[in-house]
């Protein structure tokens, strides 16, 4: 009876796997802002590399997805003295959200109040 059980349960779970509607994961794709955003940006990109608060431009990522920042104060690598190159910066969206990608590591931070869409 326990094996009989048990081969039900293999069976069903293996038949609830095998029907399950496969959805492809959405990907990051490359976003711009529909509104100036430059302080949540800004806080952003301080959370994701360590950093000190920073300031941008009021027109940061409005025109293109990528943002170069040259010489990051306070970034923890540029404390050390590994970092005199400028920090390069994208832009993203999945599912209506917005994320801050840094280009060098990967690193990715979400930025839930900012307001971005697609680039065509």
């Amino acid at each position: 009876m326990k094996l009989q059980l048990s081969c039900f349960v293999l069976s069903f779970a293996l038949y609830s796997c095998s029907h399950q509607t496969q959805q492809p994961t959405p990907k990051l794709q490359h976003a711009q802002l529909t509104e100036p955003q430059s302080e949540l940006i800004a806080q952003g990109i301080s959370r994701l590399m360590h950093s000190k608060p920073i300031i941008l431009d009021k027109d940061a990522f409005l025109n293109n997805s990528v943002l170069v920042i040259g010489n990051m104060k306070g970034h923890e690598s540029q404390d050390k003295g590994f970092n005199n190159t400028p920090d390069s910066f994208e832009l993203l969206i999945k599912n209506k959200q917005c994320f801050i990608r840094h280009l060098d590591s990967k690193a990715t931070e979400l930025l839930p109040q900012v307001k971005c869409r697609e680039i065509d």
